[in-house]
């Protein structure tokens, strides 16, 4: 007979539930939430096979082992959105290995090319350092 998976899940939301029931009225619940419609995926994903080799040309000397490019074209912008976007997709990248740190987080660039200026992306992200 084969063992049998308990499933936690179920009990831990219920229980969150019961803690937040005070809030009811202004929480919603969603369990097994898929976070898209449609499957994940980078514009352009670059993976240096040799760890130690430098390119040389422009943007590619800051590159390091895995890096994540999102393209935004004339008629599109980089918006706050984008960045959050590709920083998640970078952020599940990593974390879907096989074992912890697999893939050190040093490793990994996020790049963001587009036509424009990405004024609120840089007012949003000046805000936030100067929090730090």
């Amino acid at each position: 007979m084969g063992k049998r998976i308990l499933q936690w899940h179920p009990a831990f939301q219920a229980a969150l539930q019961i803690e937040l029931s005070n809030g009811e009225d202004f929480l919603q619940f969603e369990r097994e939430y898929n976070l898209s419609s449609k499957p994940l995926q980078i514009d352009t994903l670059i993976i240096k096979k040799e760890p130690g080799f430098r390119i040389e040309k422009s943007i590619g000397r800051i590159f390091r082992r895995y890096n994540f490019v999102e393209y935004k074209g004339p008629e599109d912008y980089i918006s706050i959105n984008s960045f959050f976007k590709v920083n998640g997709y970078t952020c599940i990248y990593q974390a879907n290995t096989e074992h912890e740190m697999e893939i050190p987080p040093e490793e990994l660039t996020i790049t963001l090319a587009g036509y424009h200026y990405p004024r609120k992306l840089l007012c949003i992200y000046k805000t936030f350092i100067m929090q730090k």
